[in-house]
């Protein structure tokens, strides 16, 4: 990554101080709800998410820092401090069933899309460290290093999934606050009030796939690559 590229990253603690308030306010403003459902969505509204992709680097390379990913098996690996992509880059974040677990599936920006392309295509065989930061209710942040893939072939299309190390309701938590980033960045449309229900049901036809693919096994995967 270039230095321009570089100076676009910001950190955990920026990404939440900017994007929470923000929400909050507007959900603040648009005054109370007046049935369950609307609160719910008010307040699913409010949620926001940070995710960070960081690339594999050697044990004694400058500027890395030692990460454990898995935490009912956990393995350690040395990533690069800065990230080569974050969720600035998202156009749209969803849940898929998969085998093993829950995937998290995210389609990139066009500046996502290039760095996703080269990072992946000249580090085959290096893995990607997830990690983010999401809400989990009124002012109250999680952050988890959720899942370190690796590259097994150039990533062209702009697209990449993921089983992540949590559960369906934090997924959810997650995906729901990448949207809404997304939104406050209008790297996606804000979807109309009343297709939102439909929204909702499509999403949960969308994350069942006709015919999942084994999961790969992380402890394996992990040591295979080393």
């Amino acid at each position: 990554m270039n230095s321009k590229q570089g100076t676009k990253l910001r950190s955990w603690r920026a990404a939440i101080n900017t994007f929470f308030p923000c929400l909050l306010a507007a959900g603040l403003a648009a005054g109370c709800a007046t049935t369950p459902e609307a609160k719910q969505e008010k307040e699913e509204e409010k949620e926001v998410a940070a995710i960070r992709l960081h690339l594999e680097a050697k044990d004694d390379a400058p500027k890395s820092r030692v990460v454990s990913v898995l935490r009912s098996n956990p393995v350690t690996l040395s990533v690069d401090i800065e990230p080569f992509l974050d969720e600035r880059d998202v156009v749209r974040a969803r849940l898929v069933d998969a085998l093993g677990g829950t995937a998290i599936a995210i389609d990139c920006t066009f500046h996502g899309r290039l760095a996703l392309e080269m990072t992946s295509a000249s580090r085959l065989g290096r893995r990607m460290a997830v990690v983010s930061t999401w809400t989990t209710g009124k002012d109250l942040t999680e952050t988890r290093w959720l899942a370190a893939p690796i590259f097994r072939e150039p990533l062209r299309d702009g697209a990449f999934s993921f089983i992540a190390d949590c559960s369906r309701e934090e997924a959810e938590h997650i995906v729901r606050g990448l949207n809404n980033v997304a939104i406050k960045l209008e790297n996606q449309p804000k979807p109309p009030k009343a297709a939102k229900t439909k929204a909702k049901a499509k999403a949960k036809e969308d994350a069942k796939p006709a015919e999942p693919k084994p999961a790969e096994d992380p402890i394996e995967a992990f040591k295979e690559a080393r």
